[in-house]
Formats: structure tokens, C-alpha cells, sequence
């Protein structure tokens, strides 16, 4: 894989990109329907502990399935999954419903795009991008599920989606590149001490 497109679907999974998008996301969807928003956080939530879990589990205390390769969720891989065919559903709400399923598949095809760059860069196996497409895409799927007529951006919305965006893209340039593995890593290592 050429380095500028691994480097570029790396960024897209990005938890310094994806969770402000994630954020407005939700604060444009609280403006309308708390509950919704309030779904959308206990599912992020959810979300998120899985991966933090199977982390801290490996690296606290060895849990792993060497026998099929799995070691840990990609979270990468999660959160495009959750976040890209919602994204992409709700830019496009308004529109009939075979462009509103092209959206959600072309988020998924996003979402997987990244998921086989973290194989292909030796940062994940294959088992543990296939879960965190599952996580992610279990996330998408509920909502998708129990909220989609709600789930539209209105236009008037769309300087604070594209404002969050760039924001998140300032993020990701601007704010020191800790990445999460070695966070995790500080915080297994003080577990097991």
C-alpha cells in the first residue's frame, strides 16, 4: 500500500478526527432529540469500552487468542464503522432512499477501507479489524435502526458539521500525537504494579 494512502486512511480513523466529528454529530442531534443524542453517547460509550478493555486485557494481563490472532479490537477500525455510514446516512436524509443506502454503503466501504490498511501496515490482524467492524457497524446499525428519520442534518446545520470537520482536521495537525496505544500501555503497566 502506497505510504500517502496509508497515511491518509490512518488519519481518517484518527480518534483525534473522528471524535469531534462524533461530538458534533451529537450536540447537532441534542438540539433537536436529547434522547437521541443521549442514545448516540451510551452507544459511543459502549463502543469504547470494548476497545479500551481488550486493550488494557492484553496489556495488563496477557488475554489474547494467539491460536486465531487476536490480540486486541482495532479501535480504528470501530469508530470508522460507527461513525462514516452515520456521517454519510445523514448528509444525505433528505435524499430517496436508494441515495440515502448508497451513503450508508459508502461509509462502510470507508470504514473497511480502513480496517484493511491497519492489516496491510502490520498494525492489526485480520480478526481484529473484523471486530471492530463488527462493534462499529452493530453501533451504526442501532441507530441507524431505531433513529433514522431523525438521524438528517438540516442544511442550516451543515457550517457546524463542516466546522467541526476542520476542526477536527486542526486537531489532528495541531495537537501532540500521543497515540492511544501508549496511553494504554502507561495505564496497564500501572495495573500490573
Amino acid at each position: 500500500m502506497p505510504a500517502a494512502l496509508d497515511a491518509l486512511l490512518t488519519w481518517m480513523g484518527d480518534s483525534r478526527l473522528v471524535l469531534p466529528v462524533m461530538a458534533a454529530l451529537g450536540w447537532l442531534w441534542w438540539k433537536r432529540n436529547p434522547r437521541l443524542a443521549c442514545e448516540w453517547a451510551a452507544v459511543l460509550a459502549a463502543l469504547a469500552s470494548v476497545v479500551v478493555l481488550s486493550k488494557i486485557a492484553y496489556k495488563a494481563f496477557g488475554v489474547d487468542w494467539r491460536t486465531i490472532g487476536f490480540f486486541t479490537v482495532s479501535g480504528h477500525s470501530a469508530l470508522a464503522a460507527a461513525l462514516y455510514p452515520l456521517l454519510c446516512y445523514a448528509l444525505m436524509a433528505g435524499a430517496k432512499p436508494p441515495v440515502r443506502r448508497a451513503a450508508v454503503a459508502f461509509g462502510g466501504t470507508i470504514a473497511v477501507a480502513i480496517a484493511v490498511s491497519r492489516v496491510l501496515s502490520h498494525r492489526h490482524t485480520p480478526v481484529e479489524i473484523v471486530t471492530g467492524l463488527a462493534v462499529g457497524l452493530a453501533v451504526a446499525w442501532l441507530m441507524l435502526r431505531r433513529w433514522h428519520g431523525a438521524l438528517g442534518i438540516p442544511v442550516r446545520s451543515m457550517p457546524v458539521v463542516l466546522g467541526a470537520a476542520m476542526a477536527a482536521v486542526l486537531a489532528v495537525y495541531l495537537l501532540p500525537n500521543v497515540p492511544a496505544e501508549r496511553v494504554l500501555s502507561h495505564i496497564a503497566w500501572r495495573i500490573r504494579s
